[in-house]
Formats: C-alpha cells, sequence, structure tokens
C-alpha cells in the first residue's frame, strides 16, 4: 500500500468518526425542535453507525495519485457531496426516516449541516497538524543556523 492511499485510509476512518458524531448531535438538536418527536427506536444507534460508515466511504474520492488541480479538486467536493446525499437521503427512505417530501428536505438539511461541521473539523485539524509541522522544520532551520 503506498504511503497516500494509507493516509487515505486514515483519513475515511477518521471521517467515520467526526460523521457519525456530527450526525448524533444534529438528530439530536433537530428533534428538541420537533413538536411529535416520540424518541429513538432501538436500532438508532447502529443507524447512526451505517450513516456514518457509509457516508465516509466516499471519502475515497479525495485519494489522488498526483496532486489534482484546483478545478479536479472543486468537482471532487461537489461529487463527494452528491454521493453522501444519495446515500443519506437513500439509507433514509430505506429505513424510514420520512415519509413526507418536507420530511426529506429536513434530513437532505441536515446532511449539508453534517457535511459543513465534518469539512470545519477536519480543516481545523489539517491546520493544527500544518502549524506544528512547520514550527517544527522552523526550529529545525534555527538549529542549523
Amino acid at each position: 500500500m503506498t504511503e497516500t492511499f494509507k493516509d487515505s485510509v486514515k483519513m475515511v476512518i477518521s471521517h467515520f468518526f467526526i460523521i457519525t458524531v456530527c450526525v448524533t448531535t444534529v438528530i439530536g438538536i433537530t428533534n428538541m425542535f420537533s413538536p411529535d418527536f416520540q424518541g429513538y427506536p432501538k436500532e438508532f444507534p447502529l443507524h447512526m453507525l451505517l450513516v456514518g460508515a457509509t457516508s465516509a466511504l466516499p471519502s475515497f474520492l479525495f485519494y489522488f495519485k498526483k496532486e489534482p488541480t484546483r478545478k479536479q479538486f472543486i468537482l471532487r467536493i461537489v461529487l463527494h457531496f452528491c454521493c453522501i446525499e444519495a446515500v443519506v437521503l437513500g439509507e433514509g427512505w430505506l429505513l424510514n426516516w420520512y415519509d413526507t417530501p418536507a420530511d426529506m428536505a429536513i434530513v437532505a438539511g441536515c446532511v449539508v449541516l453534517v457535511y459543513l461541521a465534518v469539512w470545519f473539523i477536519t480543516a481545523r485539524s489539517n491546520n493544527k497538524v500544518e502549524h506544528g509541522i512547520n514550527e517544527a522544520l522552523k526550529n529545525i532551520n534555527q538549529d542549523e543556523e
């Protein structure tokens, strides 16, 4: 396995956990404001793990053998989002999460919220790692002088 593929696998696993937590959080918050909320079904934890796993897999779209152009990267982001939206809405239909188009729109909106949250958390994490590497390189360069 190449190093970049290993990094992609690590990213997908990380996305699984981030997505699972974000999905649970968004659903919990939206259900607080639902007047007819009856509580979660006993399958709820398994549904969240299923959503986390199936919506993390499209993150492999960000595995590149060589550095992508900006246009290629943006195209992958759009394709990634569309795949996740389709997967989650498909799972929602199969698992009876919604009955009406309005309910489906709420689920689709929640997907947008989770997607943005995962991007934000991932970007913050990557920036911290990047900052740490830059600081280490700066210290190495100062020691060599």
